[in-house]
């Protein structure tokens, strides 16, 4: 087993232990359901944005960065139409059709990926980029496009062009995505980072960036409710197939394809095997696309990648 391996499987088990934390401190009334919202802008709107932002500016990206975002989006696409295949095969209703699409094709890369990516490499800021690249363009983007069109297409409320004009828009003039777009702008003036008045940015924004694994595995424990899903067990299981199986398989063959190099191959099979994304759930309820389904799915498939994500990085990722 190799070091890359060994320390994936060490974060993986540190954010359960801080998540355990969190579902402790919850239980001690430290901290309250209530408190989601909070943290959850905290993340998108400070957080996030900041990270990104400035890793662009440390680390300018390049034209070799754009294989793997085809490869990921090509796999996310993928696990869409094998989900919807299975579905067809299996004589799934139209609402867990729609629900085991959404929370079956794209996965929680921002809040899960990045500190694992940040630990899994910490001596490799390229490796960083990649997966902010990776996760904003072929993860972010389809999330807020194609998730709310399957809950549309596959719901019991039907969905208008003003509505998916409406989510597409809030996805642009969301603070992550303008870092992403500022970040790569600005990251082109090639800015000296050492003057003097760029480094105490740079010194202030590694001080947010230590807060993002700690601020992951505190929503992450806030969100998660102990409950049965013995009557959703087969949605489940061909879910984590497909999310923790089908989809890096994909990631890794078409990585293999195009000759990427070791690292960029071992990001992108650990941004395609993340869990279900949080917002797919979001998407399926506000189009009454069996919601608690889709929820239920996505709080199984977060548990079964303390043990998934490992193994898939041990079997793809060397």
């Amino acid at each position: 087993m190799n070091p890359a391996t060994i320390h994936v499987m060490e974060t993986v088990a540190s954010f359960g232990l801080m998540v355990c934390l969190t579902i402790l401190l919850k239980e001690k009334k430290v901290v309250k359901q209530d408190d989601i919202p909070v943290f959850a802008r905290l993340m998108t709107e400070v957080v996030l944005p900041t990270v990104i932002f400035f890793q662009f500016l440390r680390y300018p990206p390049s034209a070799r960065h754009l294989l793997p975002i085809l490869a990921m989006l090509l796999a996310g696409c993928g696990n869409l139409l094998a989900a919807w295949l299975i579905s067809r095969m299996l004589g799934f209703s139209r609402s867990t059709t729609g629900a085991l699409m959404i929370v079956s094709a794209f996965g929680s890369s921002s809040l899960l990926g990045y500190p694992l990516i940040q630990y899994t490499f910490p001596h490799d800021p390229d490796a960083m980029t990649e997966a902010i690249l990776i996760s904003e363009l072929a993860v972010g983007l389809p999330i807020f496009t194609l998730c709310p069109l399957v809950a549309m297409h596959f719901g019991e409320t039907p969905g208008d062009g003003a509505s998916f004009r409406k989510t597409f828009v809030q996805y642009l003039r969301s603070p992550i995505f303008i870092a992403v777009v500022l970040g790569i702008g600005i990251s082109l003036l090639r800015i000296p980072t050492q003057s003097p008045f760029v480094a105490p940015l740079l010194e202030a924004a590694t001080m947010i960036d230590g807060t993002l694994a700690a601020l992951a595995c505190l929503i992450l424990g806030l969100q998660i409710r102990v409950e049965s899903i013995k009557r959703v067990l087969v949605v489940v299981c061909i879910s984590a197939v497909l999310q923790m199986g089908l989809q890096p398989f994909l990631a890794f063959s078409q990585a293999t394809l195009f000759h990427l190099g070791s690292m960029e191959k071992q990001v992108l099979v650990l941004i395609a095997c993340m869990p279900s994304a949080v917002l797919g759930p979001v998407f399926a309820v506000r189009y009454k696309c069996d919601g608690h389904l889709a929820s239920t799915v996505a709080f199984a498939n977060i548990l079964i990648g303390a043990v998934g994500i490992p193994l898939v990085f041990w079997f793809l990722g060397h």
